[in-house]
């Protein structure tokens, strides 16, 4: 044994130094002292490593699925499954493990998982399984804890259901434009299709929530659907467009407008306000300018009951005016009015 380490040690130091030195010698040459020091380090990082990785360790490694590369389930993904049936719950698009082994197995693991591995599938024939066995890991690794820890396959019949788009669309106008109208969705409805007991409760399909600024005549927008179900749920449609009018507005303005009190008789005689005419601010669509400055049903307003149960001595009043005027920013100047009630008169 001692012959072979020898022979051994003289071969690496011919390897290294280039020639057979003596233990004895006092000089090196520069490049065989740099060979011996490169070899030593290469020598000591392999060996640390060969010791490293084979002490245990945890780590947590993500196994993908196929469920998260579709949103519909194919047969490639689940077998199993006959074209009036759907899962009742959706499939993982991944399971998470921790696993404890060898060093050098993690990193297969690891590797394994990243690269090499083709998305796990699945076979619904059995209505739960054991995640650990999807993994197919070997015995040298051991698994402290996986998420899920099993996969259902229960399965309901397939329906299908047309549902109005409901909207989570802000808009946010930026004059001269204000929005106008309800907005238009096209198209405004969805074909939705999955397991009975969901989709019987569905009464509508929302829109991702999105904001849209009005700088123009009109707007007309692409929005997506809400994916909150996919897995589970799936859409003939993805998108759709919705459109409203924003229109341009100019101010216009209503001076000494008498403020008029209801819910009371002869209110003029009962109560006094000062002042008793107030001047009407808003914003209107250039095309109903002249409109609603001629118009005499843009009225300045206070209830008698608001005065009644007032107790500061002030009141604000309100503007009333048809809705086809399309008012915005109505202002009243003064906000405020003092009042006067003339208790004989009651």
């Amino acid at each position: 044994m001692l012959d072979k380490l020898e022979k051994l040690w003289h071969g690496i130091r011919w390897t290294v130094l280039g020639r057979q030195l003596t233990l004895g010698e006092q000089e090196k040459s520069s490049g065989a002292r740099r060979r011996a020091m490169f070899f030593s380090l290469l020598a000591s990082l392999m060996i640390w490593l060969m010791l490293s990785l084979s002490e245990n360790y945890y780590l947590p490694v993500e196994y993908r699925t196929c469920a998260a590369l579709t949103e519909d389930i194919s047969p490639s993904c689940v077998s199993g499954i006959d074209e009036d049936s759907v899962l009742a719950q959706p499939l993982p698009g991944s399971i998470r493990a921790t696993l404890y082994g060898p060093g050098i197995n993690l990193l297969v693991q690891r590797f394994r998982a990243r690269y090499w591995n083709s998305p796990i599938t699945f076979d619904s024939d059995q209505p739960i399984v054991d995640a650990q066995l999807l993994l197919r890991i070997p015995e040298e690794v051991s698994i402290e804890s996986i998420i899920p820890e099993s996969v259902s396959f229960q399965k309901e019949a397939r329906s299908e259901l047309r549902l109005p788009i409901e909207s989570r669309v802000q808009f946010v106008s930026r004059p001269p434009h204000f929005f106008i109208g309800e907005p238009q969705f096209d198209p405004d409805s969805v074909w939705v299709s999955g397991p009975v007991s969901v989709i019987d409760q569905l009464l509508a399909w929302p829109t991702k929530s999105d904001t849209i600024v009005g700088v123009g005549d009109s707007v007309h927008y692409q929005v997506d659907l809400l994916d909150s179900l996919a897995g589970l749920v799936s859409l003939r449609t993805k998108t759709t467009t919705v459109s409203r009018l924003s229109p341009s507005f100019t101010e216009g303005q209503k001076e000494q407008v008498r403020v008029e009190i209801e819910g009371i008789p002869n209110a003029n005689s009962v109560v006094q306000l000062a002042p008793e005419s107030v001047t009407i601010t808003y914003q209107v669509p250039l095309t109903q300018f002249l409109e609603a400055e001629q118009s005499e049903l843009i009225r300045a307003v206070i209830s008698y009951s608001e005065i009644y149960d007032d107790t500061t001595g002030r009141v604000k009043p309100t503007v009333e005016y048809p809705d086809e005027f399309m008012l915005r920013q109505v202002s009243v100047s003064p906000g405020r009015l003092r009042y006067f009630i003339n208790i004989g008169s009651q």
